[in-house]
């Protein structure tokens, strides 16, 4: 059994999760069997797992698993199940109610997303208005935790419980040298007739990862894939597992020097303090891999395996191609993280001079970050909200894909730019930075896109002008994008495996 040990699945999700759903489909198209794990309590997990086409025996979390509801029946509860006295006020609201005893405030009950007055979580308060405990119910129809609330608003207390109500398990919070608020205990109860004690979570995720490996016959893989929260329990396992550190961001802190710079912090711990409790590192490209083996000195200490985190499946790859006569030709997309570091305002500039030689061009903006709101700031000054679109995050983005015209990316570094290979894959000719990872492994100027100096906004305007200006070359393009992704077909990146599943 793989194992890929990750912190969370959430409604929106980052590039390091992204890779992870497509290595899950990747595995179960070859019949190995593979999980992501989590450890983080979430009353809307398996909403998210549906959002995302996770089926139960693809997921581990660590609360499911001690409290017994990997799969369960799911069940409607709604606020009349609640019980509350007769003699409460209940007003009525489609995202939260609130419950009044006269003129003072009880609690608060919000419901889950997308649905009609399904229970998702209840905030109490007290007669001075403070909110003091908040019980969060799985989306499945089970109370799942109580959290007790300090009055500067800091959890205290978590009590975890079974879908019968009883307990499972705590968790004693405190604060740390600078004042944080952090889980300083677990406590899990009536284990195999024992109760457990951890000093927080990562002791707590370690049992459960050795729990895991146990009940799959030991001898498994666990692969972190989200270094700060999964490597410590990963290298910390006390039963025997193969173990990797998957590198899911250049792995030293100058973007553009990934050989002489010092280590990226999230690493320290993995690569320089106990690269040799693991078994191998993984990175996504065959340039990084042989850049830290250089910032290695040239001989790890253990082995380094390029293996691609981009996958296109093999129901895409099978899809019939979309001509650009049958597209919003003139339509670029950019999809990733919204912040500072993916210089999506670049793009907007850049945008601007283009959208002045090509009329009807247009900007179509997915994803969320903290840049959003100063974007649509820039974008207002530019007068084009005509012609940009912030469509947000969404799960699925092959429909816009297909009827896109060109792809950017405005980075300034990643592991790999998942995007990047998904817009190929749909034959959407890209335009992107040259930067440390991903970009020069697939863009050939001229035969799918363009590939420019990095920060270099002219070029960028330059290379997307061509792109769009020339049907026949834009069609060109757009066949080339197809080829070229097949290099990242489901059967290339499992030969990629190979080297991993023989060692």
């Amino acid at each position: 059994m793989y194992f890929f040990v990750n912190q969370y699945v959430m409604a929106l999700n980052s590039g390091v999760e992204h890779a992870e759903f497509k290595r899950l489909q990747l595995f179960k198209e070859h019949g190995v069997p593979a999980k992501l794990v989590t450890r983080q309590f979430d009353g809307l997990l398996h909403q998210n797992m549906r959002r995302f086409k996770l089926a139960d025996d693809q997921m581990a979390n660590l609360f499911d698993f001690f409290r017994g509801t990997t799969t369960f029946k799911p069940r409607v509860l709604k606020i009349e199940d609640l019980n509350w006295p007769a003699a409460y006020e209940i007003n009525p609201s489609p995202n939260v109610s609130e419950v009044h005893a006269g003129d003072r405030l009880i609690a608060k009950v919000h419901f889950v997303p997308s649905t009609v007055g399904h229970v998702y979580y209840v905030e109490v308060f007290d007669k001075f208005n403070n909110r003091v405990q908040r019980t969060d119910y799985d989306e499945r129809g089970f109370k799942a935790r109580d959290q007790f609330i300090a009055p500067n608003g800091d959890a205290i207390t978590d009590i975890f419980y079974r879908p019968d109500g009883t307990r499972f398990a705590e968790q004693y919070y405190a604060h740390n040298a600078n004042g944080a608020n952090y889980v300083s205990m677990c406590k899990l109860i009536g284990y195999h007739g024992r109760d457990y004690y951890f000093n927080g979570e990562l002791e707590f995720y370690r049992f459960f990862l050795d729990e895991l490996n146990q009940a799959a016959g030991e001898n498994n893989v666990f692969i972190a894939d989200r270094p700060l929260a999964a490597q410590w329990p990963v290298i910390n396992m006390q039963t025997k597992a193969k173990k990797y550190l998957w590198l899911p961001t250049p792995h030293a802190v100058d973007p553009q020097d990934q050989v002489y710079s010092n280590l990226n912090n999230a690493y320290v711990y993995g690569i320089h303090e106990y690269l040799t409790s693991l078994d191998g590192v993984i990175t996504s490209t065959p340039q990084q891999r042989d850049d830290l083996t250089r910032w290695m000195g040239g001989k790890p200490k253990r082995p380094i395996y390029a293996i691609s985190a981009a996958v296109v499946s093999k129901a895409q790859a099978k899809r019939p191609p979309v001509a650009m006569s049958a597209r919003r030709a003139h339509q670029i997309i950019y999809a990733g993280r919204v912040d500072n570091e993916r210089r999506v305002d670049q793009l907007v500039t850049a945008f601007a001079q283009v959208h002045r030689k090509i009329k009807d061009a247009t900007l179509l903006i997915h994803g969320y970050g903290g840049a959003v709101n100063a974007l649509k700031d820039q974008v207002k000054k530019l007068d084009l909200e005509h012609a940009v679109t912030f469509a947000g995050y969404q799960p699925d983005l092959s429909n816009d894909y297909d009827q896109s015209g060109a792809y950017v990316y405005t980075g300034e570094s990643d592991a790999q730019p998942l995007s990047l290979i998904e817009a190929l894959s749909h034959g959407v000719p890209a335009v992107a930075y040259d930067i440390n990872y991903g970009p020069r492994d697939v863009l050939k100027d001229g035969r799918n896109g363009y590939l420019v100096k990095n920060g270099a906004v002219n070029q960028l305007v330059t290379a997307l002008t061509k792109v769009l200006e020339n049907p026949q070359r834009h069609q060109k393009l757009s066949d080339g994008a197809y080829r070229s992704s097949q290099q990242y077909g489901s059967d290339a990146v499992w030969q990629q495996w190979q080297a991993v599943m023989s060692s």
